[in-house]
């Protein structure tokens, strides 16, 4: 995992609403939720949009959140 410092600077890549992601200079990715913020190496992202991509694949038709 990448070691944050004080001297880390964060550029962002993308946002929307309350969600954005930044990429650090010490290698670290920050996705942000409203007040959350999660730090994350590239790796783990990867692994995590990933099991977001299947979820959301996943889901009913016509954005209905119900899952049986």
């Amino acid at each position: 995992m990448a070691t944050l410092t004080a001297k880390c600077r964060r550029r962002k890549l993308a946002q929307r609403e309350s969600f954005s992601v930044d990429a650090c200079d010490c290698g670290a990715l920050h996705l942000t939720i409203g007040y959350v913020t999660m730090r994350l190496d590239p790796c783990a992202y990867r692994e995590m949009a990933a099991v977001i991509s299947e979820a959301l694949d996943r889901l009913p038709a016509h954005g209905a959140t119900t899952v049986h």
